[in-house]
């Protein structure tokens, strides 16, 4: 098979439909329009996203996410300087990018379609946020389906407005968080520096990091011994923290939306070979820059706090402001050339299939890692370090591979996919082959 056979739809949201009469819903797209680049380069997402994730299914997230890591030994903190420097900060922004652009690529039927499509559009995010909710309620506080959902409304708005508009949009949220720390940051040291104020703010900053450290504590009891209701409190307060902090990090997700409606306007990955020029000049510009954005992220992130904005806290989300992007877009661009050369088929083939079954793959991720590490299952939380995670994860995109290759055998579509479709269009979509 030539994988640059353009037979795929775009990103799992349904890309065409047909116009028909006025009363009659449109119809998703049929698997022979996929466009087959969208699904390896989703799957490819998938591997990273797990190998960063892996270490927020294992510890606490007030220790990923505070100064210093869990493991400080040579070996393992050469693996995390690995992890951040390829990984970390690039995949989730990756399907961003992807899910911006099967957005858009879906909303532009609006026009051919009229209004009824829009009502599509919406129902389809708020299943997506109906799924997002029930994963962060049953399976972990790392669920990033419902950021997209609600975002994904925000996208409405900027469908038709010029490439150069949306652009600047998608500029000003990228930086967005790295401004606003620097804007606490120089807030903080202001007070800081009237003495009335200075012991109050010093005691509030040792209340923080009391509380932290009784959090981390319990998070650590709960999920490797206690029962599954506990265990639910225990991710809905992790999460209310996560939330606190949205926007220091989640307009970043928003910013690569609408550089994903960009692509999709500009048909970049629906025709490789008329865009080889494109992938090549993005490289060139794009690969100096994330050596450079994800040395400084990879040596600032193991001793960086993210919940004290100073000067090392702008320098990394800088790093993952500028380091993300170019990373990923030197990934984008060597896959499309690879793709475009006939190079690694037979391992392309294979990634793809995860990525036809990306939102099912997306939360089998935490189904297997909450199982390995929760005290529902083996237990294991926190007693696996970094290489060791490295190992795992490798180990669950294999079975992955595996897993969506029968599957696809004999269905159409992955399940949760088949169950959004057939909710999306108030329809029971055909499953079997």
């Amino acid at each position: 098979m030539n994988i640059e056979t353009t037979f795929q739809e775009t990103v799992n949201p349904e890309t065409t439909g047909k116009t028909l009469d006025s009363g009659t819903l449109l119809q998703p797209v049929e698997q022979r329009k996929r466009i087959v680049i969208l699904d390896v380069l989703r799957g490819f997402a998938l591997l990273g996203i797990l190998m960063v994730n892996m270490q927020f299914f294992n510890v606490p997230f007030t220790i990923t996410m505070g100064e210093g890591r869990l493991w400080a030994d040579p070996v393992n903190s050469g693996a995390n300087w690995l992890i951040d420097f390829f990984f970390h900060g690039k995949f989730y922004v990756l399907f961003s990018l992807l899910f911006g652009m099967g957005f858009y690529l879906f909303l532009q039927k609006a026009d051919e379609a009229g209004r009824a499509i829009l009502t599509i559009f919406r129902r389809r995010l708020l299943i997506l946020l109906a799924i997002g909710i029930l994963h962060v309620l049953l399976l972990w506080y790392g669920d990033i389906l419902v950021i997209y959902a609600l975002f994904g409304f925000v996208l409405v708005w900027f469908r038709r407005k010029s490439t150069r508009t949306i652009l600047i949009w998608a500029g000003v949220f990228m930086l967005l968080p790295v401004v606003l720390t620097a804007l606490m940051a120089g807030f903080i040291n202001f007070l800081l520096s009237i003495p009335e104020i200075a012991g109050e703010m010093q005691d509030g900053f040792a209340q923080q990091e009391a509380q932290f450290s009784e959090l981390t504590r319990q998070a650590i009891l709960t999920y490797s011994q206690g029962s599954f209701p506990e265990i639910i409190s225990m991710r809905l307060t992790e999460y209310s923290y996560i939330l606190g902090g949205i926007l220091f990090f989640f307009p970043f997700v928003l910013g690569m939306f609408l550089v994903g409606m960009v692509f999709g306007r500009k048909g970049y990955l629906a025709d490789i070979g008329k865009n080889t020029g494109f992938f090549k000049k993005l490289l060139f510009i794009s690969l100096p820059i994330a050596l450079i954005a994800n040395f400084f992220l990879a040596q600032y992130a193991p001793r960086t706090s993210h919940t004290m904005p100073d000067l090392e806290l702008i320098i990394l989300n800088a790093g993952f402001a500028i380091g993300g992007p170019s990373m990923t877009f030197v990934y984008i661009s060597l896959i499309a050339l690879c793709i475009h050369r006939g190079w690694f088929s037979w391992l392309s083939e294979r990634i793809a299939v995860t990525g036809r079954m990306a939102l099912t793959n997306y939360l089998t991720q935490s189904i297997i890692a909450t199982t390995i590490f929760y005290s529902y299952g083996l237990g294991l939380y926190g007693q696996v370090n970094v290489w060791q995670g490295i190992i795992l994860t490798v180990c669950i995109y294999i079975i992955q591979i595996i897993w969506s290759q029968y599957w696809l055998k004999y269905y159409r579509f992955g399940p949760f996919e088949w169950l959004w479709r057939s909710l999306t269009y108030w329809k029971m979509q055909p499953l079997k082959r």
